[in-house]
């Protein structure tokens, strides 16, 4: 089933003046260059009336930039597309008040303005956030470092100003002119690049007749498609035709180009080489694929009988022939050399396996009409999650005193909320539908219990409720071995918790914003399209996007029942491990939001008749998207490297899986693009912490 998901976006409002373009070619922000010592850069990074932007040379020299002084106000005008009504949709234009500044008092102070109650919308509010989010951290800055404000008329909704928005506040905060002959559209990642957004040439139209000259669009998307006549469009032709120029923005420094006439510094790359695991890292990982590859081979010969098996319904026999596949595939990453993939692979392997194997284990009790042993076996399964649960307590009684550390506890704590979210799935939600199926064939004829049909109708029901069980055993169990793997020398540090506390009240509010949006949107639609309550689609979208249930149980997991309440009762609410947890949280959250939004608002996923992903709309795009993701990786590895010393082995680790991910089918390049900015996420972290 396809499910539309579409958005109408609209603005009554009118274009204010503004000071016009400088001329004469990009010029350099005045500042100096500079060197810091790793951990030791906090008063040069807090100054108020600088940035210090980290590793803008390949010798560890980075860059200190002024910053405007008091509040600063810019007006941007931003492109929409008004549609609905059944008239004809048309591009529009109009300015939207950008105020930024400096802040001492440590707190998070996002301000959004409006002229009609609930005129903005939930997406356009999510775009605010990141644009902030963004802003801070292209300048070394924390967004408890600065303040930001945006204000626009009428009824506003839609992302595809945020990439404008950011480079409107770092325009702000440089003290620089906005030129009035030039705006953009396009969408702000995670990682400063610019994605692909819809209706460009009916946006273009609109700001020529404004009179802008230069329009900027996101990379890839040269040929755009009208959203009137479906015919595919040069941008670059269609600006020319009119006397204007479109020109390719491929990410924020691009951006701040554009509007303002002048570059920005950024960090320089590590090598490929650089990205490379510690051999000791490496080491660890090999045990652990041992590890799981021997949990693999205790139900081996059950896994291969069934991938080719007629008995069992297809969808156990594909699991089974998953787990094959993924095992040669994760023996060749070892081989390889490529560790973290080799282990994401096993551990894939074995979930796939283990769903297969224990479903076809229920399936085979309830054909026998033993429904109570069918539903004990699934208890059983069960009950193997919860075995973890001792040794995720134990992780938070490490008391971390290097910066590696800090950072081991954050992915481990990253990987106990993905497991926590599988498990809660299963028990909440997909275990009771799978115990009322069994329940339901109780007293049925032998002939009924051993119909294809029945054991097929089943199956629907029971194998997502084990393969949600078998997920959050490979995330917990990998949580609770993650400081024995992910351990690296590194130098001797100290968080402070008032400020991981600030952090984390960060994130969450970013994440918070585009939980709205998801929900107000994407799930709102998928109930009116199932007619289904909210709470409904919120659990129908979470079948199909895990990463939408985790985003919800890190947005929350703090204040849950259950192990999260368990472990912050006996790690204490004012430990390190706790607030640490809460920042891993909210960083997870904003993440995976982030993923959604990018796969189904940027980059509009494209669905089969069978209901699995089929493409996106704006590959192009897509391809140099995964590409300046990489890049921007090694550039946020060169921050952390000079603020800490070192690149975090989490980067390292994400960093690899993602490049092996890009290889693979739609599905996998997708998870690429979340596993570059997981990469880049542990990195920007590092560089937190440590001025802090």
């Amino acid at each position: 089933m396809r499910v539309a998901l579409l958005l109408g976006v609209s603005l009554l409002a009118c274009s204010s003046p503004a000071p016009t373009a400088p001329t004469g070619g990009p010029k350099p922000i005045e500042g100096g260059t500079t060197s810091v010592r790793p951990l030791a850069f906090a008063g040069d990074a807090k100054r108020g009336d600088a940035a210090l932007i980290l590793g803008t040379d390949d010798h560890g020299g980075s860059t200190v930039v002024p910053l405007a002084a008091g509040e600063r106000k810019v007006s941007v005008d931003s492109l929409y597309v008004i549609t609905g009504g059944g008239a004809t949709p048309t591009g529009g234009i109009g300015p939207v008040e950008l105020t930024a500044a400096t802040s001492k008092d440590g707190q998070v102070r996002v301000g959004i303005f409006e002229d009609v109650s609930g005129g903005l919308g939930p997406s356009w509010r999510a775009g605010v956030w990141t644009a902030s989010l963004i802003a801070a951290d292209v300048l070394g800055k924390d967004l408890t470092d600065l303040t930001f404000t945006a204000a626009a008329s009428g009824r506003v909704d839609g992302a595809s100003a945020s990439g404008l928005m950011t480079a409107g506040y770092l325009a702000a905060l440089l003290g620089h002119d906005v030129a009035t002959d030039a705006t953009m559209t396009g969408i702000m990642n995670p990682d400063g690049t610019i994605g692909p957004v819809g209706g460009i040439p009916q946006k273009f139209e609109a700001a020529i007749a404004k009179g802008k000259k230069r329009l900027g669009y996101p990379i890839g998307m040269r040929m755009a498609t009208d959203i009137v006549t479906g015919e595919e469009v040069d941008l670059v032709e269609l600006a020319k035709s009119h006397g204007a120029e479109a020109i390719e923005i491929a990410d924020v420094y691009a951006a701040v180009t554009l509007l303002t006439g002048k570059t920005l510094p950024r960090p320089v790359p590590v090598t490929v080489e650089a990205m490379a695991l510690p051999a000791s890292v490496v080491a660890s990982m090999d045990k652990q694929f041992d590890y799981w590859k021997g949990m693999l081979a205790d139900g081996w010969p059950q896994v291969i009988e069934l991938s080719t098996s007629q008995a069992v319904p297809p969808v156990v026999a594909y699991f089974a022939q998953g787990a094959i596949d993924d095992l040669q595939v994760a023996e060749q990453l070892r081989a390889d050399g490529k560790g973290a993939a080799a282990l994401r692979m096993i551990t894939r392997a074995w979930f796939q396996g283990a769903t297969a194997a224990s479903t076809a284990d229920v399936l085979a009790l309830a054909a026998k009409g033993d429904i109570a042993g069918a539903t004990a076996k699934l208890d059983e399964f069960e009950g193997f999650a919860a075995t973890t649960d001792g040794a995720l307590a134990a992780i938070g009684d490490h008391k971390p005193d290097t910066m590696g550390g800090h950072l081991q506890l954050m992915s481990a704590f990253r990987l106990a909320i993905t497991g926590w979210g599988f498990r809660s799935m299963a028990s909440g939600m997909l275990l009771p539908k799978a115990r009322a199926a069994l329940a339901g064939l109780q007293g049925k004829s032998a002939a009924v219990l051993g119909n294809k049909a029945t054991a097929n109708e089943l199956a629907q029901t029971v194998l997502p409720a084990v393969g949600s069980i078998a997920r959050a055993i490979v995330a917990l169990g990998r949580a609770a071995t993650t400081m024995e793997v992910e351990a690296a020398t590194s130098l001797d540090y100290k968080c402070s918790l008032p400020n991981v506390r600030r952090l984390a009240t960060s994130f969450k509010a970013a994440a918070a914003s585009n939980l709205a949006y998801l929900d107000a949107l994407f799930v709102a639609d998928l109930a009116k399209a199932l007619g289904q309550t909210m709470e409904q689609a919120k659990d129908t979208f979470a079948l199909r996007e895990p990463g939408y249930l985790v985003a919800m149980m890190g947005a929350n997991v703090t204040t849950m029942d259950g192990l999260p309440a368990q472990l912050k009762e006996a790690w204490g609410e004012d430990s390190i491990a706790w607030g640490l947890f809460a920042l891993a949280a909210s960083e997870l959250s904003f993440g995976d939001t982030s993923e959604l939004i990018s796969e189904y608002y940027s980059l509009q996923l494209e669905f089969g008749p069978d209901g699995g992903f089929s493409g996106v709309a704006h590959d192009a795009a897509f391809d140099h998207m995964l590409e300046f993701a990489e890049r921007r990786t090694r550039e946020q590895a060169r921050a952390a490297l000079v603020a800490t010393g070192a690149i975090p082995v989490q980067t390292q680790l994400y960093y690899q899986i993602a490049e092996t991910q890009r290889t693979g089918d739609l599905r996998e390049r997708l998870d690429a693009l979340g596993s570059y900015w997981t990469a880049m996420q542990f990195a920007q972290t590092a560089v937190m912490l440590a001025r802090n």
